[in-house]
């Protein structure tokens, strides 16, 4: 999962389940981050995204639309993701969930830009959350703890941060973001590739979940591999 403000349209014939199970869903699953609604035949996680398994039912649909409508959708069957297609779809975006990674990154990184420095995530700048970054986590030592990650500081100012989301076992979700007027100068890769080398240090698997080609080549170059595409729908009234 990123922090990105550019998307990528699902343009294609297929339904878009996902069918392999995200760190998300799963922390979800043992109730580690947001809720879980169950009804027979299957249940509904919601969190960051709204993940939909089982097969939908039509009752308990009607009775329920406010975790179906202005969401994030995610289908984890096929009868999902036909019903879903019957509503009011006002967009739908594509993902790539890459195969979790337990290895330092293969990246040759470019030298930094004159005035940009790479940081550890200090006391002070978990604080501040740049980006929302940390908000996973109880407070900074819980941070310190299980988190990894790191900032790129310009003029004392974060401009860029790579950081895991969520915490799950010995697995982590990494999130990145730029801000935009620093893009295109290979800040963001600093960043991950140092939130990896500190994720294989302390034994921890990384997982990335890209929303659009730019992401994907951005983990691919750190030596994630593509594992399955997935649509993302947004329903409204």
């Amino acid at each position: 999962m990123e922090t990105q403000d550019i998307y990528e349209v699902w343009n294609k014939e297929g339904s878009g389940v996902l069918s392999v199970e995200p760190l998300i869903l799963t922390a979800c699953k043992e109730g580690r981050i947001g809720s879980v609604y169950s009804y027979d035949g299957g249940c509904i996680y919601k969190t960051v995204f709204t993940y939909l398994c089982g097969k939908p039912d039509e009752k308990y649909i009607s009775e329920n639309l406010d975790l179906i409508y202005n969401s994030r959708l995610v289908c984890m069957s096929s009868e999902w993701a036909e019903y879903i297609r019957k509503m009011p779809v006002k967009f739908v975006l594509r993902r790539e969930l890459m195969k979790p990674l337990f290895a330092a990154s293969e990246k040759k990184l470019k030298a930094l830009p004159e005035g940009y420095r790479i940081s550890a995530f200090t006391e002070e700048i978990f604080e501040k959350h740049p980006f929302d970054h940390g908000r996973g986590y109880k407070d900074y030592q819980d941070f310190s703890e299980r988190a990894v990650g790191a900032v790129m500081l310009f003029e004392g100012q974060v401009v860029s941060a790579s950081s895991s989301f969520l915490t799950l076992g010995d697995h982590v979700e990494l999130d990145v973001y730029t801000e935009p007027e620093h893009r295109g100068k290979g800040l963001a890769d600093h960043c991950v590739s140092e939130m990896i080398r500190q994720s294989f240090n302390r034994g921890l698997t990384v997982h990335w979940d890209a929303q659009n080609p730019m992401s994907s080549k951005m983990a691919i170059g750190h030596g994630f591999v593509p594992e399955t595409e997935y649509a993302v729908y947004w329903v409204e009234k």
